[in-house]
């Protein structure tokens, strides 16, 4: 079975017999020599420099390739994450079936190489801090030899030149001492301040060069002893460490190297086995195969089993209406139709009626009741039968009442006359609140895409002649304004479209349209559990408080996820909202409401909690500025819309 992290290996390391032969090599005579040389100490250092300078390029590297993969993983993941969420959170909008699931199972491919790559991301960045201290101890250690080579030298240097000047010295005396031997002694000498005769100062230049050369002598043997020292002792120790320094970083790097060779091999295995697993792996598919085994014939075939309930459902908007006359317009002296009161009372239904020959007289009563003259037409129906014609209206007070001589049960007054129901025909006019009702209702009854109309129309109308309106939503409009628009809207659902017909798009108010938005504002505060819910509202305070112990992106990930748990009716909404803040805040320059603004003003009515205090509103407007600053990528949908 295929794991979803990088299993450590080993690094091969080069052969046994290989590295030897190349360490035998520098115990040649010839490196011996070289080694030796005055040449030796700056020779060693500047290749050890350069080892330095090499593995500092390679951390570098490193560095760089963790931080582009590790981007890269984590965005793979998050946008796996993403997505997927999203397909969960549209269900009932995107297709259910074989291509979804597998889509998803695909999806989700991205997410297990992910953590391969996290993994791959952990080793490198291993390798780059183990290098890294290496360098440093190198570095410090390369100086520390440098420093004390140079130092013997520069004594041994000083020494010698020492040496130098006590022998000029002594070789100046001396010829003095010559000079004085060889004169003529009675030749009145002037070499010296002070007139001795020539045996007092040849006895003066002896003492001096006895004193000079013992000076000398002293001289010499130090600059000797400290060339000893520097050349059988200090020299080959430093040339050691150098060497031994050089050949450790060089062969961490070697072994580096290899094991990131090894690390990216098994990056690519793995992910390999992962996308297309081993036959010996537990009957795990591959993405092709996946991929494959999407049936598109069987998923149609199930969806429409799947809703054949709803094909016996009757679209009553497409039922054709039957044509019935009206009452007042039938001619006067045709009988509409007579009722056997005996067969009424024996039958379970009654014929729809029809128009009979025989003369009847009209009444033009409110129970608009025919009666028969008290005759017999032969066919056995008693002529004294009266019958009352249902009245109806279209008042608001329930559906009509019946007038009838006979019992209000009777089948004749369901069957014959059901296309004049007011109710099914005429629906009563009742009052129909938006306001301080849950946004779920609205949404389901005057919505559209799970946002209410209302909202719609507002934010419609203020993108359209209110966008470089200065103070759009921070100036308040006149409150006999608002209240009189809402009890408009109130009145009954559709009253939404009354919104903004007022006004002429040639002469633009700026009240009516600061009335619209305070109208929009009106609303979500008189959502009875807020926009966000409260218990939702609550957890967004709750995470952008004590920032400092959070990154911004742990808080953007808390925000983005907690979003998705919100009911429909509240994400699209607050969707369609931060969209359009996010549109004013993007004419800021016209209008100077900028995105701090409008958190301000918003906080307090998505979040619309009883609190006032200073620090909740302060958290509140965090909230909303974290919505807007983020929002195309809450609601991105993966194809580059939202």
């Amino acid at each position: 079975m295929a794991s979803t992290k990088l299993e450590s290996t080993e690094a091969p390391l080069s052969s046994s017999t290989s590295s030897s032969q190349s360490l035998d090599l520098l115990e040649s005579e010839e490196i011996k020599t070289i080694l030796k040389s005055d040449q030796s100490l700056e020779i060693l250092l500047n290749r050890l420099k350069q080892s330095i300078t090499t593995a500092e390029e390679f951390c570098k590297y490193l560095k760089k390739k963790a931080q582009i993969e590790d981007d890269y993983f984590n965005q793979t993941n998050r946008f796996a994450i993403n997505i997927r969420s999203n397909f969960k959170h549209l269900q009932g909008k995107v297709k259910d079936d074989s291509f979804t699931q597998k889509l998803d199972e695909i999806i989700e491919f991205d997410q297990k190489i992910s953590q391969v790559g996290i993994s791959y991301v952990s080793a490198i960045t291993s390798m780059f801090n183990e290098l890294t201290k290496l360098i440093d101890v190198v570095s410090k250690t390369r100086k520390s030899i440098k420093d004390e080579g140079r130092r013997k030298e520069k004594d041994c240097q000083e020494s010698i030149i020492a040496a130098e000047k006590a022998k000029q010295r002594y070789i100046n005396l001396c010829e003095d001492l010559e000079k004085l031997r060889a004169m003529d002694p009675n030749r009145k000498q002037t070499f010296t301040l002070k007139n001795k005769s020539q045996e007092q100062q040849e006895q003066d230049l002896k003492a001096k060069i006895d004193s000079t050369d013992q000076d000398y002598k002293v001289k010499v043997a130090t600059c000797k002893r400290l060339k000893d020292e520097l050349i059988l002792t200090y020299r080959p120790t430093n040339s050691r460490k150098l060497k031994d320094l050089i050949l450790e970083l060089d062969m961490a790097m070697n072994l580096q190297l290899q094991k990131f060779s090894t690390w990216n091999e098994s990056l690519v295995i793995n992910t390999g086995i992962l996308i297309n697993p081993l036959p010996s792996s537990n009957g795990k598919q591959s993405m092709k195969a996946i991929a494959s085994s999407i049936d598109n014939g069987k998923d149609l075939y199930n969806y429409l089993i799947k809703n054949s309930s709803n094909a016996n459902k009757v679209n009553k908007a497409l039922v054709p209406i039957e044509y019935v006359q009206h009452h007042s317009q039938i001619r006067t002296g045709h009988q509409p139709f007579v009722i056997n009161q005996q067969k009424q009372s024996n039958n379970s239904s009654v014929p729809y009626p029809t128009t009979s020959n025989q003369n009847t007289s009209v009444s033009s009563s409110n129970t608009n009741t025919f009666t028969s003259p008290s005759t017999n037409n032969g066919n056995g129906y008693p002529h004294s039968t009266t019958f009352s014609m249902p009245s109806y209206e279209t008042a608001n007070t329930g559906p009509t009442a019946i007038n009838s001589s006979g019992p209000k049960d009777t089948p004749l007054a369901s069957s014959v006359y059901s296309t004049l129901d007011p109710q099914s025909q005429f629906p009563q006019v009742s009052s129909e609140p938006s306001f301080g009702i849950p946004l779920e209702i609205v949404a389901n009854k005057s919505g559209k895409d799970n946002v209410p109309l209302l909202v719609l129309k507002c934010i419609d109308i203020i993108e359209k002649f209110g966008l470089d309106l200065e103070g759009i939503y921070r100036t308040s409009a006149n409150k006999n304004s608002i209240d009189n628009l809402k009890d408009l809207v109130d009145q009954k659902y559709t009253n939404y479209n009354l919104i903004g017909q007022n006004i002429d798009p040639t002469n633009v108010l700026d009240a009516d349209i600061f009335c619209i938005a305070s109208l929009l504002k009106n609303f979500f505060a008189h959502i009875p559990e807020g926009l966000l819910t409260d218990e939702a509202s609550q957890q967004f305070i709750d995470i952008v408080q004590n920032t400092n112990k959070k990154s911004e992106q742990e808080i953007n990930t808390a925000i983005h996820r907690l979003i998705f748990t919100l009911p429909d009716s509240s994400y699209f909404t607050l969707r369609a909202l931060l969209f359009h803040l996010d549109n004013v805040a993007s004419h800021e320059s016209r209008n100077k409401m900028n995105i701090k603004n409008l958190s301000i003003i918003w906080g307090p009515v998505v979040l619309n909690s009883d609190s006032d205090n200073a620090d909740d509103l302060s958290y509140k407007s965090l909230v909303i500025e974290k919505f807007l600053l983020n929002a195309h990528n809450i609601f991105y949908d993966g194809d580059g819309n939202e």
